[in-house]
């Protein structure tokens, strides 16, 4: 396990993650690295975007008509 110094983030920032942490009843530093390996443990949207270029295309169905079909769905 490594351990990572921030430095420089601003107090409004540090506040609110300290108040979270003691919500989740956990140390500032476990908040923290709580968040961090969950947003890594997830491909970042480049790479997610990149990945559904890999997906094979179905000839009678378009992401874009379903979007404006569920747009058009809204109230």
């Amino acid at each position: 396990m490594g351990d990572l110094l921030i430095r420089g983030i601003s107090s409004e920032t540090h506040d609110e993650l300290k108040r979270r942490a003691q919500d989740a009843g956990v140390s500032l530093q476990v908040y923290v690295a709580h968040l961090l390996e969950r947003s890594t443990a997830v491909p970042s949207l480049g790479d997610w975007i990149g990945q559904l270029d890999d997906l094979p295309r179905h000839r009678d169905a378009s992401g874009a008509a379903a979007l404006r079909d569920a747009r058009d769905e809204l109230p």
